[in-house]
C-alpha cells in the first residue's frame, strides 16, 4: 500500500479510512520517540489514561468523553490540549480514592505531601515549597473554583463526576499558577432523579470508612444533594520508637452539598458549600536511608547505637516530638449561567477558608534539635465573569474577567537544641494579595476540518507583606532576629521587621492549530505562555521576595478513535523553556526552615502517550506512559546542608566541626554541645552550582497499565476484576540531586461482586507488593529526613446504590 499524503483520496476517489491514516502517520512520522511510544501503547504497555468510561456506547465501543478544558463542553478528541479525564467509577476500580493517588493512573503527574500541603507536578513542572501562604505551580480547581491554599489540594473522592487533568500551561483561560497544568475536580450535579449511594468499608490498620451521597428533586426547577465522607484510621502504619506513639494515622470528616435551581430554560443557578476537619500524622519524618554525612542515630536513643542504623520498620520513626496536623477547611460558591441568545453569561463567586495547626520534629532523631510549630491560615474570595458565544458558526469566542483576594498568615515557633541558650525563634508573617485579570480567546474554523485558536490574558498581582522575626531568650525576652537591611540591602522599618509591597504584571497567550485528518482522527500544534506569580516566603520573612516564574511551551499532538471506537489512542510531544524557576532551598538563617529562590532556567523535553481499548464488551484496557528530560540550565547558588559528624550519644562539651566541600562556597556553623548535653548545631550550609542537574520530582519514565474484566453471572449478577500496575523510574527531591528515590513498582487490584444493580461487595488491595518508597525527602540543618509512602493496605467495601 502506498503512503498517501494528507488529503489524498487515493485511486478510487474515496476518502482515506481511519486505518489508512493511522498507518500513514506511523510510517512517516520522523520522531522516533513518538513512533516507539505509539507501538508500546498498541502493545498495551502504557498511556496516560483517558478513563471517562462508565458504560459501553451503543456500538459496543468506548463511550464518548466530554470535557470542559476550554470553559465549554467539548468532546475530548476535539480539544487541542492534552487532557486526561477520569470518572469516579474508574478511579474507584483502580484504587484511587484521593487526588494524591492520581499519579498511579496518570504517569505525567507526580504528587508529594509536606505536612498539610499537597504539591502537584505535571510533566516535571511544579514547586517543592509547601510552606504556609505558598501557591502551587499547577492550579487545582473544584467545580470552577480555584483552590488558592495548598492545604485544599487534597480531596477525597465521593460525589465526583470526573477529574480532568490539563497538561501544559493554561495561562489564557485559567491564568496564573497553571504553569505545568491544571487539576480540575468536577462534582456530580443533582437532578430530578432520586439517587442514593452508600459505601461502608473496613481495612487493615483498623481503618473504617463510610461514604454517603443522596440527591434528588426538592421542588419544580429545584434539586439538591448531600455528600458525606468519614475516614478513621486508628492504627498507624508505624511506631515512634522514642515516644511509643503511632505514626501515619488519620481522622477525617467531610461534607459537601449542592443546590441547583432552574427558574427558566435560560437560567441556571448553583449554590455549593463544603466543610471538612482533618487530624492526622501525615508524614512521619525519619532520618533518611543512606543519609550522606549524618551524625545522628536512627535508633531509639540507646547508647552505642551506630550512626545511621536502620530502625525496625520503614514507617517507624525515632523523633522526640510527634508530627501532628489539624485542619479545618470550608467554603462556598455561587454560579450563575444565563442564556442571552447570542452568548452565555457565566458568573462564579467563591469564598474559601483554611485553618491549620501543625507540629514537626524536623531532625527526625531522638534528641531535641529542631522543632517547628505552625499556626497558619488563608482566606480567599474570587469572582470570575465569562461571556461565551452561542451557536455553531465558524467563529467561537469568549471574554472574561477574574479577581482574587487572598489573606494568608503564618506564625512559626522554632525551638530545640540548635538554638543554644535561646528558647527559640518566633516568626510571624501576613500576606495580603490581590490579582486582577482580563482574558479573551477565539476559535475560527478556516475550513470545516481546520481550526485556529488564539487567546490572550493580562494579569496584575499586588501583594502587601508584613512580618517580624525575633529570637526568644530563655527568660522570655525578645531580641530582633534580623538586621536593619535584608540580604539585598533594602531598608527595613525596624530590626527584625519587614513591611513592604510588590506589584507584578504579566501577559500570557496561546495559539493552537487543529487539523482533522479523517473522522475521529486529528493532529494539533500549539504554543503557550504561562506564569507563576512571585511572592514572599512566610517562613523566612527577612529574605528577598522571589520573582515570577514564566514558561514557554511548544507541543504537537495526535488524537484518534479507531476500529469503531474500540481504541482511543492519543500522543503528544512537548518542549518547555522556563525562566526564573521557583525552587525550595535550605535557609541558613532559620535552621530547619526553607525559602524560595529562583533558578535561572529549566528546559523540559517530553513525549507521552495515552490509550484506552475495549477489545470485547467485557474487557477494558487502559494505561499511560511519559518520557521526560528535565534539567536546570543555569542555577548557581543552590542551597545544600551537610551534617557535621558527631559521636552518639552526645557528650557535654563535644564540638562538631564541619566545612563545605571544596567545590562549594558557604558559611560554617560548627556547633557545640553545652554542659546540659543538648546539641546546638553542628551543620554547615553551602551554596553551589546545580546547573545541569535534574529537576525535582521529574522521573525520566513513568507508566501505568490496567485492565477491568466483567464476568456476567446471569440475571443482574456479575463479577468485576480490576488490576493496575504503575512504574516509576525514580527522581530527585532537591536541586543538588542528593536526596533521591530509586525506581519502584506499585500494584493495585480489586474484585467486586454485584448481586443486583443495587448491591455489591468489593475486596481490594493497594500496593500489594508492599513496596517501600519515599514520598518526600528534605535536607535541613540537621541532615536528611524522609517520609515514606503508603504500605500494603487491603480491605472490603459494601456498596448500595439506588
Amino acid at each position: 500500500m502506498r503512503v498517501r499524503a494528507v488529503g489524498d483520496r487515493g485511486t478510487s476517489g474515496s476518502p482515506p479510512s481511519r486505518e489508512d491514516i493511522m498507518a500513514a502517520l506511523l510510517r512517516t512520522f520522523r520522531a522516533r520517540a513518538l513512533t516507539g511510544a505509539a507501538l508500546i501503547g498498541l502493545a498495551g504497555m502504557g498511556a496516560v489514561p483517558a478513563l471517562a468510561q462508565d458504560a459501553a456506547a451503543d456500538t459496543g465501543g468506548l463511550e464518548e468523553i466530554v470535557v470542559t478544558a476550554q470553559h465549554r463542553q467539548e468532546r475530548l478528541q476535539d480539544v487541542p490540549i492534552a487532557v486526561s479525564a477520569v470518572t469516579a467509577s474508574a478511579l474507584r476500580e483502580s484504587g484511587v480514592d484521593t487526588t494524591r493517588d492520581l499519579p498511579q493512573i496518570i504517569p505525567s503527574v507526580q504528587f508529594t505531601r509536606s505536612g498539610p500541603s499537597g504539591l502537584f507536578f505535571v510533566r516535571g513542572v511544579g514547586t517543592t515549597n509547601a510552606a504556609a501562604g505558598e501557591e502551587g505551580a499547577n492550579a487545582v480547581y473544584v467545580d470552577g473554583v480555584y483552590m488558592a491554599d495548598l492545604g485544599q489540594t487534597i480531596n477525597y473522592f465521593n460525589n465526583i463526576e470526573r477529574v480532568e487533568v490539563l497538561k501544559g500551561p493554561q495561562g489564557t483561560l485559567f491564568g496564573r499558577n497553571a504553569t505545568g497544568g491544571l487539576v480540575h475536580v468536577i462534582t456530580r450535579e443533582p437532578g430530578d432523579e432520586t439517587v442514593l449511594d452508600l459505601d461502608f468499608g473496613y481495612a487493615n490498620y483498623q481503618t473504617v470508612s463510610a461514604r454517603a451521597y443522596v440527591a434528588g428533586k426538592i421542588a419544580d426547577g429545584l434539586s439538591g444533594d448531600l455528600a458525606v465522607t468519614r475516614y478513621h484510621q486508628n492504627e498507624g502504619w508505624g511506631r515512634n520508637l522514642t515516644r511509643g506513639d503511632k505514626n501515619f494515622f488519620q481522622d477525617y470528616s467531610g461534607i459537601r452539598s449542592k443546590i441547583v435551581a432552574q427558574p427558566s430554560d435560560r437560567i441556571k443557578l448553583i449554590l455549593s458549600g463544603d466543610y471538612l476537619e482533618n487530624r492526622d500524622n501525615p508524614v512521619g519524618w525519619r532520618i533518611a536511608d543512606g543519609t550522606i554525612g549524618t551524625g545522628l542515630s536512627r535508633g531509639p536513643g540507646v547508647a552505642g547505637t551506630p550512626a545511621g542504623a536502620v530502625v525496625a520498620d520503614d514507617h517507624d520513626t525515632t523523633s522526640n516530638d510527634l508530627a501532628l496536623t489539624k485542619q479545618r477547611i470550608y467554603g462556598g460558591s455561587f454560579t450563575g449561567e444565563f442564556d442571552l441568545g447570542f452568548a452565555t453569561l457565566t458568573s462564579v463567586s467563591a469564598y474559601r477558608n483554611t485553618r491549620t495547626n501543625s507540629d514537626f520534629d524536623v531532625d527526625g532523631g531522638p534528641i531535641s534539635l529542631i522543632r517547628i510549630q505552625f499556626l497558619s491560615g488563608m482566606k480567599s474570595f474570587q469572582q470570575e465573569v465569562r461571556l461565551a458565544s452561542s451557536g455553531s458558526g465558524p467563529l467561537q469566542w469568549q471574554l472574561g474577567g477574574f479577581y482574587l483576594n487572598t489573606k494568608a498568615n503564618n506564625t512559626s515557633f522554632f525551638s530545640g537544641g540548635a538554638f543554644g541558650a535561646a528558647r527559640g525563634q518566633d516568626v510571624r508573617a501576613k500576606l495580603d494579595s490581590n490579582s486582577y485579570a482580563a482574558f479573551g480567546e477565539a476559535t475560527y474554523a478556516i475550513t470545516p476540518t481546520t481550526k485556529l485558536t488564539g487567546g490572550i490574558r493580562y494579569t496584575e498581582d499586588r501583594r502587601s507583606f508584613d512580618a517580624s522575626q525575633f529570637t526568644i531568650l530563655a527568660n522570655g525576652t525578645a531580641l530582633p532576629g534580623g538586621t536593619v537591611t535584608n540580604p539585598s540591602g533594602q531598608p527595613l522599618t525596624a530590626p527584625g521587621v519587614q513591611r513592604t509591597k510588590l506589584k507584578y504584571n504579566q501577559v500570557t497567550w496561546r495559539v493552537a492549530l487543529r487539523q482533522e485528518l479523517a473522522q475521529d482522527v486529528s493532529v494539533y500544534a500549539s504554543a503557550n505562555r504561562g506564569f507563576k506569580s512571585g511572592s514572599y516566603s512566610l517562613q523566612n520573612p527577612l529574605n528577598d521576595p522571589y520573582l515570577p516564574q514564566t514558561i514557554m511551551a511548544y507541543e504537537i499532538g495526535f488524537k484518534s478513535e479507531l476500529f469503531d471506537r474500540r481504541l482511543r489512542l492519543n500522543l503528544a510531544a512537548f518542549h518547555y523553556d522556563i525562566d526564573d524557576y521557583q525552587i525550595r532551598s535550605a535557609a541558613a538563617a532559620n535552621p530547619g526552615s526553607s525559602l524560595v529562590l529562583n533558578a535561572a532556567t529549566v528546559k523540559v523535553d517530553g513525549v507521552e502517550l495515552e490509550f484506552e481499548a475495549k477489545p470485547t464488551d467485557q474487557l477494558r484496557l487502559f494505561g499511560g506512559a511519559t518520557w521526560l528530560n528535565s534539567r536546570y540550565g543555569k542555577f548557581g547558588g543552590a542551597g545544600q546542608n551537610f551534617q557535621a559528624p558527631i559521636v552518639y550519644p552526645v557528650i557535654a562539651g563535644q564540638t562538631a566541626a564541619a566545612t563545605c566541600p571544596a567545590a562549594l562556597r558557604g558559611t560554617r556553623n560548627p556547633g557545640v554541645v553545652p554542659a546540659g548535653g543538648v546539641w546546638t548545631g553542628g551543620y554547615v550550609t553551602c551554596f553551589g552550582d546545580a546547573s545541569g542537574n535534574k529537576v525535582s520530582n521529574a522521573p525520566d519514565f513513568a507508566a501505568s497499565f490496567g485492565a477491568t474484566y466483567t464476568v456476567p453471572l446471569g440475571g443482574e449478577r456479575e463479577l468485576r476484576l480490576t488490576g493496575l500496575y504503575a512504574f516509576n523510574s525514580g527522581y530527585y527531591f532537591e536541586p543538588d540531586n542528593r536526596a533521591q528515590q530509586d525506581e519502584y513498582h506499585l500494584v493495585n487490584a480489586s474484585i467486586e461482586y454485584r448481586s443486583s444493580e443495587h448491591l455489591g461487595i468489593e475486596l481490594w488491595g493497594r500496593n500489594l507488593g508492599n513496596t517501600d518508597y519515599a514520598a518526600q525527602k528534605i535536607t535541613t540543618a540537621t541532615g536528611m529526613t524522609q517520609s515514606n509512602g503508603a504500605p500494603r493496605t487491603y480491605g472490603a467495601t459494601v456498596k448500595y446504590n439506588f
